[in-house]
């Protein structure tokens, strides 16, 4: 179980930094070995300097605040692992993470995103295949609020840091195990790993600074196009989120084909050159 250091020294979970010394002032000049030889005395000197040593720390301050020990797990990577730098350097090398300290942060997403690409399928037949053609099509697809701009706030109001995660994008869980202590990551679920919250969203895209929207595209097809091939749009897809650059859409062509039928021909006919309805146009 994990000791209770803020007790240890008499102050609150929330005590600022300056509190916590003047505390541990207080408690030392009482129990210091030089002012007071008694063994208990001694003893609880080095809980409050052990106390003082962690909540001093923001890092260990932090694992504490998350119910963990960093003394205690300290102490488990340096008996037996010493050689190798401790269980945190072998977790970290496999995980990506710390153990017992904190795991490597990835830091917020960010709420500017690009967007994503669009696929579409035009119908064109063989002529429009062979000699190119340039068509206006119809997309529904997300594009800027025209009334925030794409910034997602109500008015003059802006994105404030997430309370949840302070800003960093992801919260943090201490997991006990039989090796000790380990600090697993997530994104927050109050923002979404972004680390910003809206408290005033705009009410036509509600924060997203995007809505759905249909509009026309020119798509220039050029000549000698085969059936599945596929033509790029570039910054005709939809809006990324936060404002973020356009996306490319890709326009796939889909060709009517030829087949052709059996007829009975003639020398004459042949020889001639006469016309003959020897072929029709079929859907695919």
């Amino acid at each position: 179980m994990a000791r209770d250091y803020y007790g240890l020294l008499g102050v609150s979970k929330g005590a600022s930094e300056t509190e916590i010394k003047r505390a541990y002032r207080k408690l030392a000049r009482e129990l210091h070995p030089d002012v007071n030889p008694d063994e208990a005395a001694q003893a609880k000197f080095k809980e409050i300097s052990a106390a003082y040593e962690v909540l001093s720390d923001p890092e260990k301050r932090r694992i504490v605040d998350l119910g963990g020990d960093p003394l205690e797990s300290a102490g488990a990577s340096a008996s037996g692992f010493a050689g190798f730098g401790g269980l945190g350097d072998v977790f970290e090398a496999f995980f990506g993470g710390g153990f017992g300290g904190g795991p490597a942060s990835r830091g917020p997403i960010g709420r500017v995103r690009p967007g994503s690409d669009s696929l579409l399928r035009m119908r064109l037949d063989l002529e429009e295949c062979a000699t190119g053609v340039t068509k206006q099509v119809t997309v529904d697809t997300a594009v800027l609020c025209d009334r925030c701009q794409g910034k997602g706030t109500n008015g003059d109001s802006a994105p404030v840091p997430c309370d949840t995660c302070g800003g960093r994008g992801e919260v943090q869980t201490v997991q006990r195990s039989l090796l000790g202590q380990m600090l697993t990551s997530r994104p927050c679920p109050t923002c979404r790993g972004v680390g910003v919250v809206i408290p005033d969203p705009c009410h036509q895209c509600m924060g997203d600074g995007r809505v759905r929207a249909r509009r026309e595209i020119t798509v220039k097809i050029p000549a000698g196009v085969g059936d599945g091939m596929r033509v790029r749009l570039a910054a005709q897809g939809e809006v990324g989120p936060g404002e973020g650059r356009r996306a490319t859409c890709m326009s796939r062509s889909t060709s009517r084909r030829m087949t052709s039928s059996r007829a009975r021909v003639t020398t004459c006919t042949a020889r001639c050159r006469s016309r003959w309805p020897t072929r029709r146009w079929a859907s695919p």
